[in-house]
């Protein structure tokens, strides 16, 4: 059938039900898994939740993981995104534009306590194949840390430094807080906590 003429379902076409479904799908694995937990979830109560049936859940997703994989990057992809942005925008000093960094991409995590929970908490342990996806994400991050650290010794701003492994210790702190924050209660406000990584973040960088 030509592509002008994909047949169409009350105005949608085929993938575009599949996309949406898949997306409710998403939102109730952020939903149940950051209030639940993955453990506490099962396919039928995604399903449920999503309205969607089980034979389309294993025509979008292979299993369960494969729902907590794809919101944990999701939530991940967002909080880079915007330390991207925020480095992409701001011309101050390294001290600056770490912190805008650190801050912009907290704010996307912890702000929402679902993500947060996934982030740190849920996906830790899961398989294998999950903390291959975590370590993926954390070099992606170290990568970013890394550029901004030599591009500040290039403009005289910072002696040179093992960038990588000072990166490596800020990602394992902010891991190591937040996971600890999740389960305080009654859980300080996130603003306190990123203040309390963003001094931090300026200590192990020698910055404070």
């Amino acid at each position: 059938m030509a592509e002008g003429n994909e047949r169409r379902y009350s105005g949608r076409s085929v993938q575009e039900w599949k996309d949406a479904r898949r997306e409710r799908l998403l939102d109730a694995g952020l939903a149940l898994f950051g209030s639940e937990g993955y453990q506490g979830t099962s396919i039928e109560r995604l399903c449920s939740t999503a309205k969607v049936s089980t034979r389309h859940f294993y025509q979008e997703f292979p299993n369960k993981e494969a729902v907590l994989l794809a919101v944990h990057e999701q939530g991940v992809q967002l909080g880079l995104g915007k330390a991207l942005e925020a480095l992409t925008t701001a011309e101050e000093s390294i001290d600056v534009r770490l912190v805008d960094a650190l801050r912009a991409y907290l704010h996307t995590i912890i702000t929402d306590p679902r993500r947060g929970r996934i982030a740190f908490v849920e996906v830790v342990g899961v398989s294998p194949a999950a903390e291959l996806r975590r370590r993926e994400f954390r070099e992606a991050i170290v990568a970013v840390i890394e550029e901004e650290g030599n591009a500040a010794v290039a403009r005289g701003e910072m002696p040179p430094q093992d960038f990588r492994h000072l990166a490596i210790a800020l990602v394992g702190a902010v891991n190591g807080v937040i996971y600890d924050w999740m389960f305080e209660d009654p859980r300080p406000p996130a603003e306190e906590l990123e203040a309390a990584l963003s001094t931090l973040a300026l200590r192990i960088f020698g910055l404070a």
